[in-house]
């Protein structure tokens, strides 16, 4: 049925005070699980009443201003998707090249070399994965496998400084998430947190599904970003986190933050997100 409801209803109610602001009928306008809008409405002309026949004609605007929307936020993605293969093909190797010089030396290391031919064969699957373009969304556990491969290169290079922690919920491993939506996050958690500490440190990822709603969290127990306590992302955190907070605010809407916990004893970066079915983000 409508969403759109009139103003007013039992005292001290939320209807109540906003018709005594003026506002005689709200308009709910839905752009995703997490993200409505309102249009509040004040008197008509003459002072007409709003008829049923008004508010279903305002119920069908508002879903088309969000299907309007929600087109053009598509748009602007695949925009960026584009943007920012272009600039991939301008700033980097032929990746044809690359995979082809990535399988001479897997070729090369011996046998014997068993975790430098390991390295080789992660480098080249992180490599295939980040040059991917085609596909807004991917499973969890897909990225979840490139983290892993990322983090046991880390491994090699940091050695015992390197302590990882990954929980997962099984009910979460199909739920859709943007591609790089959390590699990017844990390799900064490495990079401030671990990497750039004599005594090293942990980097956690956590996901679990509640309801309709996933929840991502990576923490590290470096030391943390000068401005400490929770807060939203801003877009001064750096290229990697800034360019996750932009891309889960165009799939989702303004609703979804990046949320940022950091004190001098570690750091928590957070998202929720719905968890849709994959084949409607797909769509």
């Amino acid at each position: 049925g409508s969403g759109v409801t009139r103003a007013g209803g039992g005292r001290g109610s939320r209807q109540e005070r906003l018709e005594a602001r003026g506002v005689h009928v709200v308009v709910p306008v839905r752009f995703s699980l997490t993200e409505t809008r309102y249009l509040l409405l004040g008197r008509r002309p003459g002072g007409r009443p709003y008829l049923s026949e008004d508010l279903e004609a305002l119920d069908r605007l508002a879903r088309q201003v969000a299907e309007h929307v929600n087109h053009f936020r598509q748009i602007e993605i695949r925009r960026l998707i584009s943007q920012a293969e272009l600039q991939a093909l301008q700033s980097q190797i032929h990746p044809h090249f690359l995979f082809n010089a990535l399988n001479t030396l897997y070729g090369v290391i011996p046998k014997q070399a068993a975790a430098a031919r390991r390295i080789v064969l992660n480098l080249a699957d992180i490599l295939r994965y980040f040059l991917q373009s085609a596909r807004t969304y991917v499973p969890l556990e897909e990225e979840l496998r490139i983290v892993e491969a990322y983090l046991e290169v880390e491994r090699l290079r940091l050695g015992p400084r390197l302590r990882t922690r990954i929980q997962v919920a099984p009910d979460a491993m199909r739920a859709p998430i943007p591609l790089l939506s959390i590699e990017p996050l844990v390799e900064n958690a490495v990079k401030h947190g671990v990497a750039s500490r004599p005594e090293g440190g942990e980097v956690g990822l956590d996901a679990t599904l509640r309801g309709e709603m996933l929840t991502v969290r990576v923490t590290d127990t470096g030391g943390g970003f000068p401005e400490t306590g929770p807060r939203e992302a801003s877009g001064h955190e750096g290229i990697g986190l800034d360019n996750v907070r932009r891309r889960l605010k165009l799939c989702y809407g303004e609703e979804t933050n990046l949320l940022i916990d950091s004190t001098p004893q570690g750091t928590s970066v957070e998202f929720k997100i719905p968890a849709r079915d994959l084949m409607e983000a797909e769509a």
